[in-house]
């Protein structure tokens, strides 16, 4: 039997609620909004950790991050995964692998992981995966006359790092580097090349993983100009649903870096954050004309995520971490096109990042011979069932006062966690209700049926004292199944409430 190729095209930092197809009325998404009207729309995907280290180690071990060990940004992954990705199990099945783009898995390499053919990918400096730091890149952009800053770890002219340090201004601005040689142009480019190269007759597993729509929004004419601000409609819980919210929210760089920006600047940055998702669509729609004039489409399971998502003023809030368990940084586009006629449209089953690749392999008869958390849902994209999970979780991580190393840090397993100096979060949502359990701080609980945007935290109310009890008790089954130390911790902490 012909395998089918794959293809997964990925941002970075993109929530669900940006594209056309969710119903954004200021999102330009056609290509993208194209893949969901012929494909599935997984309309509850969710991180298991909002920030993209862990996140992507995730999505390439099918594990939990407690059990990776990515518990932060540039802490390492488990030793024994760094030669053992899900790639590697589609690599001994016969499939031909590319990568190219953002990487951000730290202590192994998309080589260790089995990729045959390899380009654009972030320098490592310090042990840190610099994100967009592509040092070929960058000397390419040099040699079309740009003078980018030596040491910041994006592609950044001196010109635009003014204009994210204007006084009373939010953190966006026009790029100097003109659209054609801007980063995710050129990635494409070098994604295009790498597919030109691939062996004739073999199956491919392809990845091209780009950096926006991240931070920083410097954004490309025309790209920037192409989301008019007052067609931005700011989120229902913009500013608002802070009351009951846990004092390491209200408290954080989350909250204080926006503080006291009117609606029209707010408007005028998201209106380029969109500008840089609609520039992430039109790179997805040059990909996917090839593979329709290479013959190719029809034979490839197409799919487009983001690692995590982005507060993008919900509540006061911007980017991604540690305090952030809210729906706009854990839920996550997934939009999966070819993967079989049965099921199209728009899905609400619950699934997990982590479950994607196991889905893929699935889907073209690979064999995963390695004990993973992730769990297959294709036979939901076959139509053959309805849902998949009945909650998903994610995790955070704060260890020695920080969510990220300093440097390439070492990877730390939950029994390392220091319960004095150390903290962790752990959220649970359910077809109806999430909770949040915080270790050092408030729980959470919101009715996401009555309260989508979670402005009412209902953990002290009386009247759900019965949905606390189930959603607590969820989570310590949880817990107590794949890591027995942080269900100790949590027992623990709940004796005290």
């Amino acid at each position: 039997m012909k395998r089918k190729n794959v293809l997964i095209l990925m941002s970075d930092e993109q929530s669900w609620d940006t594209l056309g197809c969710h119903g954004n009325p200021a999102a330009v998404t056609p290509n993208i909004d194209a893949l969901a009207a012929g494909g599935i729309s997984m309309d509850r995907c969710y991180t298991p950790y909002p920030l993209c280290c862990p996140a992507r180690a995730s999505l390439w071990s099918g594990m939990m991050p407690h059990a990776h060990q990515v518990t932060g940004n540039w802490r390492s992954i488990r030793e024994d995964l760094r030669d053992n990705g899900l790639a590697t199990q589609f690599k001994q099945a016969g499939y031909h692998l590319i990568y190219t783009g953002k990487w951000h898995v730290p202590g192994t390499t998309p080589a260790r992981h089995g990729y045959d053919d390899i380009s654009a990918i972030p320098a490592v400096i310090d042990g840190k995966d610099r994100g967009r730091f592509i040092e070929e890149y960058r000397d390419y952009a040099e040699a079309q006359g740009y003078e980018l800053h030596p040491t910041h770890i994006e592609n950044l002219t001196h010109a635009d790092i003014r204009k994210l340090r204007e006084k009373g201004k939010a953190p966006c601005g026009t790029s100097e580097i003109k659209l054609e040689h801007f980063l995710e142009t050129w990635q494409t480019g070098k994604f295009l090349e790498a597919m030109e190269r691939r062996p004739d007759g073999q199956p491919f597993f392809a990845v091209c993983s780009y950096n926006a729509p991240h931070f920083p929004l410097i954004v490309p004419e025309p790209y920037d100009r192409l989301i008019r601000p007052e067609d931005v409609k700011l989120p229902p819980n913009f500013m608002t649903g802070l009351e009951r919210k846990p004092a390491e929210v209200v408290g954080s760089k989350f909250y204080k870096e926006m503080e006291g920006l009117d609606e029209k600047e707010w408007r005028r940055f998201i209106a380029h954050y969109l500008g840089l998702v609609a520039l992430i669509d039109k790179q997805v729609g040059d990909i996917v004309d090839y593979l329709k004039r290479s013959g190719l489409y029809d034979d490839t399971v197409i799919v487009f995520l983001s690692d995590h998502g982005d507060m993008m003023g919900a509540h006061g809030l911007v980017k991604k971490g540690f305090p952030l368990h809210y729906e706009e940084a854990l839920r996550v586009p997934l939009v999966i096109a070819n993967a079989g006629d049965a099921a199209k449209g728009s899905n609400r089953a619950l699934v997990s990042l982590i479950d994607l690749v196991p889905t893929l392999a699935d889907v073209c008869d690979v064999s995963i011979r390695q004990p993973i958390d992730g769990r297959s849902f294709a036979a939901v994209l076959q139509g053959k069932a309805a849902e998949h999970r009945e909650s998903v979780i994610a995790e955070t991580f704060k260890l020695g006062g920080d969510e990220s190393a300093e440097t390439g840090g070492e990877s730390v397993s939950p029994e390392q966690l220091n319960p004095e100096k150390d903290s962790f979060n752990v959220s649970i949502r359910n077809h109806r209700h999430k909770y949040v359990f915080r270790f050092k701080d408030i729980e959470e609980l919101y009715d996401l049926d009555s309260d989508p945007y979670e402005n009412e935290n209902l953990a002290s109310d009386p009247a759900c004292a019965s949905a606390l009890a189930h959603m607590r008790q969820t989570l310590l089954t949880e817990l107590r199944a794949t890591s027995p130390y942080l269900a100790q911790l949590a027992e623990r902490k709940l004796l005290q409430v």
